[in-house]
C-alpha cells in the first residue's frame, strides 16, 4: 500500500480562504511545489456577470449609432479617416473601459475581495491612466493591422455598430477582470507593455525616418511629431514604477525590517523620478542641460543599484547576484567600446544600454515581489507520514 502523507493547515491560514474543512480540494506539482485550489475550474476564475460588460457596451453602441444617424453618414471606413470605426472604437473603447476599470478597482478594493485592497488609494490613478494608454496603444496597433489587411474597407452603419459593440464587450470584460487581478505581477507587466509599446509606437509614427542618426532622446523632442505620445510613455512608465514599488513594498517590509530596505526603496523611488522627469523635459534646447543631468542621475542610480544589490535586498539569490554583476560588466564594456571605437553609434548604444537596464530592472522587481508574496501570510507547516500522525496523537 503506497504511503499517504497529511499536512496540517493552521486555522489562522484556512480563515485566509474560501476553502472550508471536509472539502475536497485539487493538488497539483508545479516547479517542484504543491499548489492546493478548488476543485471546480470556475471557481479558480473571477466570476463576472455577463451584463457587466455587454450593457456598458450596449450603451456606447447606441450612442456610435445615433450620432453616425445624425450625420447622415452610410458607409463608414473601417481605419484612415477622421470618422471611422477605428476612431469610433478607440475613444469610446477608452472612455467606458477606464469608466468599468475604476469602479471595478474601487469595488473590490472597499469590499476586500481581491488584490487591490493591497493598495493605496493614492496609487489607483496611476494605473487608471497608464490602463488607459495602453488601450490606446493596443487599439492603434489592431487597427493599423486591420487597415494593411483590409485596404479601404467600409460598412455600413448597422454592421459598424455590432463590430464597435463586439470590440467594446471585449474591452470592458478584459477591464473588469484586470481590475479584479490587479496584482504586482500584473501591474510590471503593464510597465513592459507600456514602455516597449509606447516606444515602439513612437518609433513607428515619428515623421523623421532617420530619428536613429541622431540619438534614442530625439524621439521625445519636437522635431518629432510623436514626440508626446513618447514623453508621455515615459512620465506615466515612471509613475507606474512609482505605484508598483510603493505596493511591493508593503508586503516586504512586513517580513525584512532595516535601513538596507529602506534605502533600497528610496532608490526605486528616484529612478521611477527620473524616467518621468526625462519624459517631463525632453532633449530640446531650453531642457538640454537638465535632461543630460537627469539622464546620467538615472544611469548613476542603475549602477549603484547593481553594485549594492547585495547588500540592498534581504535574501536575494546567488544567481541574480551572478547575473546582476553581468549586467553591469556588460554596460562597462558597451561604454568603454563606445568611447573608445567608432563601432557603435550614440543610438545603438542607448538601446543597448536601456535593453540591459530595463531587463535586470524587471527581474530586480520581479525577486522582490516573490520575496513579498512569499512573505505575506506566511505560515509554517510540516509534511508526515499518515501513521506518524497517527502514533503523534
Amino acid at each position: 500500500m503506497a504511503t499517504k502523507y497529511k499536512i496540517e493547515i493552521p486555522a489562522d491560514a484556512l480563515r485566509e480562504t474560501e476553502i472550508h474543512a471536509g472539502e475536497e480540494l485539487a493538488l497539483s506539482v508545479e516547479h517542484k511545489q504543491l499548489n492546493m485550489r478548488p476543485t471546480g475550474v470556475a471557481e479558480q476564475l473571477p466570476q463576472i456577470n455577463i451584463w457587466l460588460y455587454t450593457v456598458p457596451a450596449f450603451l456606447m453602441m447606441v450612442i456610435f449609432f445615433v450620432y453616425t444617424k445624425s450625420q447622415a453618414i452610410r458607409q463608414i471606413a473601417l481605419n484612415g479617416q477622421d470618422y471611422s470605426i477605428a476612431n469610433a472604437a478607440t475613444l469610446l473603447g477608452t472612455i467606458s473601459g477606464m469608466i468599468i476599470f475604476i469602479i471595478t478597482a474601487i469595488w473590490t478594493k472597499l469590499h476586500k475581495t481581491g488584490p487591490t485592497k493591497e493598495l493605496y488609494w493614492r496609487n489607483l490613478p496611476t494605473i487608471v491612466v497608464a490602463a488607459g494608454l495602453i488601450l490606446v496603444f493596443s487599439f492603434s496597433a489592431a487597427f493599423w493591422l486591420l487597415e494593411r489587411m483590409f485596404m479601404d474597407a467600409s460598412f455600413d452603419i448597422y454592421t459598424s455598430s455590432v463590430m464597435v459593440f463586439m470590440v467594446l464587450a471585449v474591452v470592458n470584460y478584459v477591464m473588469i477582470n484586470l481590475a479584479m487581478t490587479l496584482t504586482p505581477a500584473v501591474i510590471t507587466n503593464l510597465l513592459t507593455i507600456m514602455i516597449i509599446g509606447g516606444m515602439v509606437f513612437a518609433m513607428l509614427t515619428n515623421s523623421s525616418r532617420d530619428w536613429w542618426r541622431h540619438n534614442f532622446s530625439f524621439l521625445g523632442t519636437a522635431q518629432n511629431s510623436a514626440n508626446f505620445q513618447f514623453n508621455i510613455t515615459l512620465i506615466f512608465s515612471g509613475l507606474l514604477m512609482l505605484t508598483l514599488v510603493d505596493y511591493l513594498f508593503v508586503n516586504l517590509q512586513r517580513r525584512f525590517h532595516g535601513k538596507q530596505l529602506l534605502v533600497l526603496r528610496w532608490l526605486l523611488y528616484g529612478l521611477s523620478a527620473c524616467i518621468a522627469s526625462i519624459g517631463l523635459f525632453p532633449n530640446d534646447p531650453q531642457y538640454h542641460i537638465l535632461h543630460d543631468r537627469i539622464s546620467m542621475w538615472l544611469v548613476y542610480i542603475i549602477l549603484i543599484l547593481i553594485t549594492a544589490i547585495k547588500w540592498l535586498l534581504p535574501g536575494i539569490t546567488r544567481q541574480f547576484l551572478i547575473l546582476s554583476y553581468t549586467v553591469g560588466a556588460l554596460m562597462g564594456i558597451e561604454y568603454i567600446i563606445f568611447k573608445l571605437t567608432d563601432y557603435l553609434s550614440l543610438t545603438a548604444f542607448e538601446l543597448l544600454e536601456f535593453g540591459l537596464a530595463f531587463s535586470w530592472l524587471l527581474l530586480l522587481l520581479q525577486n522582490i515581489e516573490n520575496l513579498s508574496r512569499f512573505g505575506h501570510n506566511l505560515f509554517l507547516v510540516k509534511v508526515v507520514e499518515e501513521d506518524s500522525a497517527l502514533a503523534e496523537k
